[in-house]
């Protein structure tokens, strides 16, 4: 069956996108050449120009793209298990994969800085699909109700940002299992298991160690 005119164009706007994602992740924003992604992708620089206006456009398409893996990823992971515990593993194992693959993209992605507004929108988005977690996972008593959900969301967002980015330049210490591990664990002792600190009105529970001031 002879490929369509439409499914050509694309297949080539794909592999545009791809070589975009490949030579932004590489070489930054400012970096990138417009040849270097024609030539990544198979194309001729006029051809990429037929489909995107600029680097800016292009590089808006990646991130756009980016972010719906990355939803997409984050809501099949709410449904791959019958448990909270499956799920949270499931989330994790998918953005450790996609820090693992593609870590200078993940870092453009999470960089919710006040440079591009499609940057915060990726985390603004991610943010919220855990604030509805939160919000029902307090409902249902998992999460603590001593949190605001909103402000917890942003804190764990951040934290699985800023390990991720450590560990891209530091692979060896942590397989991607363990570091798996060391998420599902802070997320579940950090927001979901632990209760509200001792003391009243969030005061802290007075010190005990041994060594410690009196």
């Amino acid at each position: 069956m002879a490929v369509s005119r439409k499914d050509q164009k694309d297949a080539t706007r794909e592999r545009l996108v791809s070589a975009g994602a490949t030579i932004f992740a590489a070489d930054g924003v400012q970096g990138a050449r417009i040849a270097d992604i024609a030539r990544e992708a198979g194309v001729a620089m006029g051809t990429l120009y037929t489909h995107f206006a600029d680097k800016e456009a292009l590089f808006l398409e990646v991130m756009r793209a980016g972010k719906q893996s990355v939803l997409e990823g984050l809501a099949l992971a709410r449904e791959s298990s019958d448990t909270r515990e499956g799920r949270d593993r499931a989330a994790m194992e998918g953005v450790v994969a996609f820090a693992q693959i593609y870590g200078p993209l993940f870092r453009l992605m999470l960089s919710r800085g006040a440079g591009d507004p499609v940057q915060r929108e990726v985390v603004d988005a991610i943010t919220a699909l855990r604030v509805a977690e939160l919000i029902e996972g307090q409902a249902e008593g998992w999460a603590r109700a001593d949190l605001d959900p909103e402000a917890a969301a942003r804190c764990e967002v951040g934290a699985v940002f800023h390990l991720l980015d450590w560990w891209i330049d530091n692979p060896g210490r942590f397989t991607p299992a363990a570091l798996v591990e060391q998420l599902c664990s802070v997320r579940r002792l950090g927001i979901e298991g632990a209760g509200p600190l001792a003391g009243s009105a969030g005061d802290l529970p007075p010190a005990t160690a041994k060594g410690s001031m009196s």
